[in-house]
């Protein structure tokens, strides 16, 4: 009775190497080169400029202005009340780290920080 399963045996075994072949030959999927996916981002302890005006709800060039005016302030008297707002620069692109900006952005609205241009 044994020698009745060698066909279906053989027909089962060739469709699992032929299918491990194709999808070991299959070049990277395209979702390997886009850029990173949105719960890639979710769970990124770092993120940059984008990411953290989308994870703060402000626009880019607000957080700009606000790196520049905290710059502006402990420059002209040395001191800064508060918190500044966190961040690091690598090779000119600015990152932020996401529990800091939670922090940052809960101290300057109890403390009704102001910046303008």
């Amino acid at each position: 009775m044994n020698h009745k399963l060698w066909v279906p045996s053989l027909i089962i075994s060739l469709g699992i190497i032929i299918g491990c072949y194709l999808i070991a030959s299959k070049p990277l999927s395209a979702s390997s080169t886009e850029p990173k996916s949105k719960n890639t981002e979710e769970s990124s302890v770092m993120v940059d400029l984008d990411g953290a005006s989308k994870f703060l709800g402000l626009p880019a060039e607000e957080i700009k202005m606000i790196i520049s005016n905290e710059k502006n302030a402990l420059r002209t008297s040395g001191v800064y009340e508060g918190m500044m707002l966190p961040y690091i620069t690598v090779d000119r692109t600015v990152y932020f780290e996401k529990t800091q900006l939670l922090l940052w952005a809960q101290q300057s609205a109890e403390q009704h920080k102001e910046y303008s241009k």
